[in-house]
């Protein structure tokens, strides 16, 4: 009985470890204190980074090696010319840093209750991962199974999750922020738990931001003629911010998943190597 437990944990572990991974990952940088946080910024923003980099790398170039596979001829030299390289990698690199860094940021101010929606859109990640693995299965070459999977993943997943956090956003009570002017309302209602260092300084940045878009969408009654601009600005950063911490997220836990599987390749590939 232990060991049929400890073979299907073993199995659970090893086909949804990246989530895991992901959300243990997520959960343990938020509940850091501010001076810990701020020493282990930098491993951390690496981390995030590169797994966003490598789910993100992926899919550009199965879409690079799919757009080449329809207009060239298999033998030709062009492939290797124009599969992506460098300037492939250093887009998607800085792209990569972006997301890492707003995605840590955000997790440290997120309020306890969107952590029930993060956790809640994992587990349907995990779903629509295997549904349409069983889909595509009978129909995809192996060898792009999984990067297929992964990129018909990103859009449907980042959506879902993204519609959740604004709807969280807009059911959550907002500070009372009408009739403040805009410096007003961003030092009175800044934290000031926010730690030192350059963690603390983007932690009030990003609360900036999250206060500017309320005191626009509050505000724009009272402004006589810019209440249409600040209500459209306002709307603009809400689904700005939380679409790109969805799409962070998304691309996170498929860069883990990504990974897994690349090293699995190369233990693969060891074993057939080895005498």
């Amino acid at each position: 009985m232990a060991k049929r437990l400890s073979a299907r944990w073993r199995q659970v572990l090893g086909r949804h470890g990246p989530v895991i991974c992901v959300a243990s990952f997520m959960g343990l940088w938020a509940l850091l204190g501010p001076g810990v946080a701020a020493t282990l910024l930098l491993p951390a923003w690496v981390i995030a980074a590169q797994l966003i980099f490598v789910g993100s790398f992926e899919a550009a170039r199965l879409r690079r090696r799919a757009w080449l596979g329809q207009y060239l001829d298999s033998a030709s030299p062009w492939h290797r010319w124009l599969r992506g390289g460098l300037l492939m990698a250093l887009w998607h690199q800085g792209l990569a840093i972006l997301l890492a860094l707003l995605l840590l940021v955000k997790l440290r101010l997120l309020p306890p209750v969107y952590w029930p929606v993060l956790l809640l859109s994992l587990v349907t990640l995990v779903l629509v991962q295997q549904l349409l693995r069983r889909q595509l299965q009978r129909h995809v070459i192996d060898e792009y199974l999984a990067a297929l999977v992964r990129r018909l993943l990103v859009w449907p997943a980042g959506t879902l999750l993204a519609l959740l956090l604004v709807l969280t956003a807009l059911w959550l009570p907002q500070p009372y922020l009408v009739g403040l002017g805009w410096e007003e309302a961003v030092i009175r209602h800044t934290s000031t738990t926010a730690g030192g260092g350059l963690l603390g300084a983007f932690e009030r940045f990003g609360q900036a931001l999250e206060l500017t878009q309320y005191w626009a969408m509050q505000n724009a009654l009272e402004r006589h003629g810019l209440g249409q601009g600040l209500a459209v600005f306002g709307w603009f950063l809400l689904l700005l911010s939380q679409s790109a911490f969805a799409w962070a997220v998304v691309r996170l836990t498929v860069g883990a998943d990504a990974l897994r599987d690349t090293l699995g390749h190369l233990r693969n590939a060891e074993r057939k190597d080895a005498p």
